[in-house]
């Protein structure tokens, strides 16, 4: 039982992409379209090819709105970064019954059938129950083979880092802001990462043996416009990362993290921003 509770409680990529998860639920589509058409199950001898299509394509349409919503409508107020495995079975099971529904509309004016609701009520309730297992079953396979995937990555990134020379003298960095008069000046041997909330970033350095932040009021787009180093990037929307002070790399099915100095926490990696990252990192000298 302590191993179900911690396996649900993994981490979990909120969001693949847009054209990721429309692809995976196109391929489903077309599957379950095929099987219908050919096989006809559930007292669909007599159905029409195209009301065959039709359900595809409904099912289709309606997974494409549950997409939607959860990228450019739930998203901004989802922290992503807490999304695990039990929180994706659930929208895992809400899609389904979003779907569901939209098949039995399809279903009740293709066929002409007279519905209550206590009959769809029932049927949707005792076609999630069933689906709860394999769901969850899904999940888990696609979260385990992110992380073996994730894993394998971050610890071939690390293993480049082995190599890599330390920076001895540092180039000259000076970030204004273009609201106050307030300039904070580094450079690239200490400077360590940049983080952005709202309208301020924190700019955070290692000197000696102390870390040292220092406020700016500045966006993060308009500071790595003022830096001029290849090895300086962003890695999250929120985080811009010194790529020269990365020790490892570690990695779970949610993406990787770069791991600085032992003081300092560990810098999320987007999906966004991976590929950059990991290219930026395996040609580090």
């Amino acid at each position: 039982m302590n191993l179900i509770i911690k396996k649900i409680k993994d981490p979990f990529p909120y969001t693949r992409g847009f054209l990721p998860e429309v692809l995976s639920t196109l391929k489903v589509c077309l599957l379950a379209t095929l099987i219908f058409f050919f096989f006809k199950p559930f007292g669909l001898e007599a159905a029409a090819a195209s009301t065959i299509m039709g359900f595809g394509l409904i099912v289709f349409l309606s997974a494409i709105m549950n997409i939607s919503i959860s990228l450019y409508v739930i998203s901004p107020f989802i922290n992503q970064e807490k999304w695990c495995v039990w929180k994706e079975i659930v929208r895992a099971l809400l899609y389904l019954v979003i779907n569901i529904f939209a098949i039995i509309l399809f279903a009740t004016y293709s066929f002409d059938m007279n519905l209550n609701v206590l009959t769809i009520f029932k049927f949707i309730g005792f076609t999630t129950f069933l689906a709860i297992i394999p769901l969850s079953i899904r999940v888990v396979s696609v979260n385990n083979w992110l992380l073996k995937n994730k894993l394998k990555e971050a610890q071939h990134l690390s293993e480049t880092l082995k190599d890599k020379k330390l920076e001895i003298d540092g180039v000259a960095i000076q970030l204004k802001s273009n609201i106050v008069n307030h300039i904070v000046k580094t450079n690239t041997k200490d400077l360590q990462f940049i983080e952005a909330e709202k309208n301020y970033i924190t700019i955070v350095e290692f000197k000696g043996c102390e870390p040292k932040k220092s406020l700016l009021r500045l966006s993060i787009i308009k500071a790595i416009e003022q830096i001029k180093d290849e090895n300086i990037i962003r890695c999250h929307r929120s985080y811009v990362v010194n790529l020269n002070a990365v020790i490892s790399v570690t990695g779970n099915s949610q993406g990787l993290k770069l791991h600085l100095n032992e003081s300092l926490k560990s810098i999320p990696v987007s999906r966004s921003y991976k590929k950059a990252v990991s290219e930026k990192l395996s040609l580090l000298k």
